[in-house]
């Protein structure tokens, strides 16, 4: 985990622009780069929300592209930008893209296995993190599917597991797994499509959602609380995000020039944070694992591969990184257990994003809440 890279704002068939505060990004179209552009446009936007001291972070860059290009912005240690990769595809293209252009099209070269084993005539890829393409969406005959790609065997047995034994009996908004497929060394797993967009992607005002997520969030954790002795969690080789979190907080605190308030506070808040209950959790609730269908009202949650008990909050405070703490636990709201929960991790997510946070007066407002909150529960 690391400070905040910057944003793509925008792709059109001429262009991209967005902003970092790297001096310049590096642009590329299909794997190959294109060049590089300087950072100094004036974004006032940025500035405002204290991420940039002079705002002076924006960045344009012409282009020329076709349906299917995929467009990259890094920095120049190739960290991707927020919405990197971006695919490109017109208006009039109807969410699909031909099959054929998986046989020349190098960044589809990861999908490309996926035609001798299903039979279908169009696509549309889908990303992950950092960047890759992790699932493909597909014309099946029958309805879009979804064929989440590479999928190694532990991360299938927990999905497969999952899905059957909490997410259907539960009730949860999920898409619907239906089954596997072996394609040489690696699985895919088939699931049912959902017609929404990430929650991320739906801009200003996505905080309206929030109820319903925890509605959902809720419902996952009663089930979990119920059926905690009987539920098989299979091992996983991938560490926790909690555990990255609190490692990172702790490294930072034995560093040798971190102040001793500072070092005292953090010590303070991961002991607390320890003791938090565990309940059963999402892992990776961020914005893009949140999809919403506008038109019907309905969410569906995805990417379920690091679930697990977790300290209460967590999933919130994830969902809602990059939001002022004071409005993060507004938002959260729950019990006082719940809300020290968000408020502590936002801390440890707003120090990632936000270095000059510590010694800001939002930094010290926030450190007196968590230690409020925890008196109280």
């Amino acid at each position: 985990m690391s400070v905040v890279s910057g944003y793509i704002d925008r792709v059109w068939a001429k262009g991209v622009s967005g902003w970092s505060p790297s001096p310049h990004v590096v642009v590329s179209v299909n794997g190959i780069p294109v060049g590089s552009t300087r950072c100094t446009g004036t974004r006032p936007d940025v500035q405002a929300a204290g991420l940039s001291p002079d705002g002076r972070v924006g960045f344009s860059f012409p282009l020329s592209l076709s349906d299917g290009d995929i467009v990259r912005v890094t920095t120049p240690q190739d960290k991707p930008l927020r919405h990197s990769p971006w695919l490109y595809v017109t208006r009039n293209g109807e969410d699909w893209l031909p099959v054929s252009l998986t046989a020349c099209h190098p960044e589809y070269s990861e999908i490309a296995d996926l035609s001798e084993h299903l039979s279908w005539k169009q696509f549309r890829p889908l990303f992950g993190q950092p960047g890759h393409i992790s699932a493909v969406k597909f014309d099946s005959g029958e309805g879009p599917r979804v064929a989440h790609l590479g999928v190694s065997a532990d991360s299938v047995s927990r999905l497969h597991h999952f899905h059957e034994q909490v997410l259907t009996p539960a009730g949860i908004a999920s898409p619907t797994l239906y089954h596997k497929l072996n394609i040489g060394e690696r699985q895919a797993l088939i699931f049912d499509f959902f017609p929404g967009q990430p929650l991320d992607r739906h801009g200003p005002g996505w905080e309206a959602w929030l109820p319903t997520i925890k509605a959902e969030l809720e419902r996952l954790q009663r089930f979990g609380e119920q059926h905690r002795e009987y539920l098989w969690q299979p091992g996983s080789r991938k560490l926790t995000l909690v555990a990255r979190l609190i490692r990172h907080a702790l490294g930072d605190a034995l560093h040798w020039d971190r102040a001793h308030g500072e070092r005292g506070f953090l010590f303070w808040l991961l002991r607390r944070l320890h003791r938090l209950p565990r309940v059963l959790s999402h892992g990776d609730l961020h914005r893009e694992n949140v999809l919403v269908d506008a038109g019907s009202g309905h969410i569906a949650l995805v990417d379920w591969d690091r679930w697990g008990y977790l300290p209460i909050g967590f999933d919130l405070a994830r969902l809602m990184r990059g939001l002022p703490g004071d409005i993060a636990e507004q938002l959260a709201g729950g019990s006082q257990m719940q809300r020290f929960g968000v408020a502590g991790f936002t801390y440890l997510f707003q120090r990632l994003d936000r270095p000059g946070l510590v010694n800001s007066d939002e930094g010290e407002a926030l450190r007196r809440r968590c230690r409020l909150l925890a008196e109280r529960s």
